[in-house]
């Protein structure tokens, strides 16, 4: 009977205490929220990519996404490539009001009419930034 007594009390707790640290990573992730933003073209560059993108307002924002934002993992941005009629796109995460992370949705095939070609242009500058900015209107 008290080894009963004993493994409910165990039970109990092991469950309350995976209830406490659900509710504790369910308000980590309330503190970030995700923006999805339809791509148009996205064009591959030595240093990283020129992403156009469609904003709220029907016209083209641009960014740019250095290489070193997608080399480690876990880092500022990730690439998933992927098919379908919603490629491509970006989901932006902000957390604080800046974005945490990010991530593009694209096609594989550099075929495919959402990759263009930029012609050897010197983008030291563009590619020159720390945090991603993104306008959305």
């Amino acid at each position: 009977m008290a080894k009963k007594a004993a493994f409910f009390a165990l039970l109990i707790m092991t469950v309350s205490a995976s209830l406490i640290g659900a509710q504790e990573t369910d308000s980590k992730r309330a503190d970030i929220y995700p923006k999805t933003m339809a791509i148009h073209r996205i064009y591959p560059h030595q240093l990283g990519y020129k992403v156009e993108y469609i904003k709220s307002n029907r016209t083209l924002g641009v960014f740019y996404a250095p290489l070193e934002w997608f080399r480690k993992s876990a880092g500022y941005g990730e690439i998933v490539y992927g098919q379908g009629s919603h490629y491509p796109y970006a989901t932006f995460y902000y957390k604080d009001g800046k974005i945490s992370h990010f991530r593009l949705y694209l096609i594989e095939s550099y075929n495919d009419v959402s990759w263009g070609r930029l012609r050897d242009e010197d983008l030291t500058d563009e590619f020159s930034i720390e945090e991603l900015v993104i306008e959305y209107q």
